[in-house]
């Protein structure tokens, strides 16, 4: 499968060498840009349109995976503007046990944007994969939604190194 973008995707190792995923080449990135924050990939400017973007979010969690992200829907339906959740299950994520949840908002100005997340709580590590696109826009972007989540990987402390 490839990506449906200008070039080749580039792969993407943040949090030590202990996650990694593809970004569209096209994509400006940001690491760091605050706390629990590892990287943020936003898809070049359209003017006027929703610029569709990824967060990887890595953190220190001392509960399950279930008790967090209990807490996050509760956090997200508290601060987001007509949030709306959609769908959730268990699945794979980046190779370890975790959780999909897919879900609307509107954005600030009264933009309807739709975000997946996956997430996985790793020896006390949890690593969410946000993507958030405007909805009119979520059919378009989810051949390549689904292959950056699929490239995502999350290793486990004892294979962590300088790549993951």
């Amino acid at each position: 499968m490839s990506l449906p973008a200008t070039g080749d995707p580039r792969r993407e190792v943040v949090a030590d060498g202990a996650v990694s995923l593809l970004v569209p080449d096209a994509w400006e990135t940001v690491h760091h840009p605050h706390d629990g924050v590892e990287l943020v990939a936003v898809e070049p400017e359209q003017e006027g349109l929703f610029r569709a973007n990824l967060v990887l979010t890595v953190t220190d969690v001392a509960m399950s995976l279930r008790d967090w992200q209990i807490g996050t829907e509760s956090y997200l339906a508290a601060h987001l503007d007509d949030y709306v959740p959609l769908d959730a299950e268990r699945l794979a994520v980046g190779g370890q046990p975790g959780l999909r949840r897919l879900a609307t908002y509107a954005t600030e100005d009264n933009r309807s944007v739709t975000v997946e997340q996956r997430s996985t709580v790793v020896d006390g590590v949890g690593v969410t994969l946000t993507a958030t696109t405007s909805t009119l826009a979520w059919a378009a972007q989810a051949e390549l939604l689904a292959h950056v989540f699929s490239s995502l990987v999350v290793a486990p402390a004892g294979a962590r190194g300088g790549t993951a």
